[in-house]
């Protein structure tokens, strides 16, 4: 009996062993193309927040000459801020700042496009979070991300009061709200929280740029 134990302990210990030296193996293997993968995925959307038209279908290399020739990237305060110019590349046309934060299950993170003159939204996306599908994962559907495009960023002086409220659905109205997501109240509040601390971390910042 002990020898039939001690034989099942050592052949699971020898499975647990094979499999975690494969399961390795196969990502040391694909690590560079995830990585590439990754980059391209984030490039497409700084460009889609950029409002930087990219043909649909496009293949990879296409985006990433399409991101070298208009897009720039600079370190403010540690903070990456990418800037969007003109196909000549004599004016700026936007800057996207990166946003992230405490959803309700876990960190989201986004990005949103601003303005050359630092006043509307060009575009806004969220590329990674926790949410549940079918309700807080709705963020990244284009009907509500489409509601940020154009809006206008007031000045806002008091440190209470928000860029954008995000309301109870078919009840936004004013010129800084957008409908929440209906049944991910928790999602909605986290995202408005999260918008707002990147807006007002960030456009200090971009001040400083132009």
């Amino acid at each position: 009996m002990k020898k039939i134990r001690r034989f099942s302990i050592y052949y699971m210990f020898l499975l647990t062993l094979i499999f975690t030296v494969v399961v390795t193996a196969v990502y040391e293997i694909h690590v560079d193309r995830i990585e590439v993968n990754e980059k391209i995925k984030l490039q497409k959307i700084i460009l889609q927040v950029l409002d930087v038209p990219v043909p649909e279908g496009a293949e990879d290399r296409e985006v990433l000459d399409i991101f070298n020739k208009r897009v720039k990237s600079k370190d403010v305060e540690g903070n990456t801020i990418y800037i969007a110019t003109s196909e000549n590349g004599e004016s700026v046309e936007g800057y996207a700042i990166g946003l992230q934060g405490p959803g309700f299950w876990g960190p989201v993170y986004g990005m949103m496009g601003i303005s050359p003159q630092l006043d509307r939204v060009l575009g806004i996306a969220f590329y990674k979070h926790s949410e549940t599908p079918g309700l807080g994962g709705r963020i990244t559907e284009f009907w509500f991300i489409d509601q940020f495009k154009g809006k206008k960023i007031g000045d806002i002086q008091g440190e209470q009061k928000p860029f954008f409220r995000l309301k109870s659905p078919g009840t936004a109205k004013a010129s800084n709200e957008v409908d929440a997501i209906t049944g991910a109240t928790g999602t909605s509040r986290a995202v408005e929280r999260l918008i707002n601390k990147d807006l007002r971390r960030s456009l200090p910042l971009l001040a400083q740029l132009r």
